[in-house]
């Protein structure tokens, strides 16, 4: 397996616009410039060790899978329950 930065940007943007940040808020919050935030995401840049680090802080997600893409068995587990979250309260509110 490999660094790829156009499926690194990918997933920053896949994670940016989970949290419902624009790319001018997210650029504020990691203090980067809008327009180096738009070449990370378009695989032009890629990231310093240094923002790897405050964005894995911020999404709440590895580095492995910023970086790489992998995903542990624990971030599974975790999406699991949270959609199963979501299931129920969903049904809570139907009812």
């Amino acid at each position: 397996m490999r660094f790829d930065p156009v499926e690194c940007g990918k997933r920053i943007k896949s994670l940016r616009e989970e949290k419902g940040y624009t790319q001018v808020q997210l650029s504020e919050k990691v203090r980067i410039s809008f327009d180096h935030l738009r070449a990370i995401e378009h695989g032009r840049r890629t990231c310093s060790i240094e923002l790897l680090v405050d964005l894995h802080i911020l999404f709440d997600v590895s580095l492995d899978y910023l970086i790489l893409g992998k995903t542990s068995q624990l971030d599974a587990v975790k999406t699991e329950l949270q959609r199963a979250v979501e299931m129920i309260e969903k049904v809570k509110r139907e009812l």
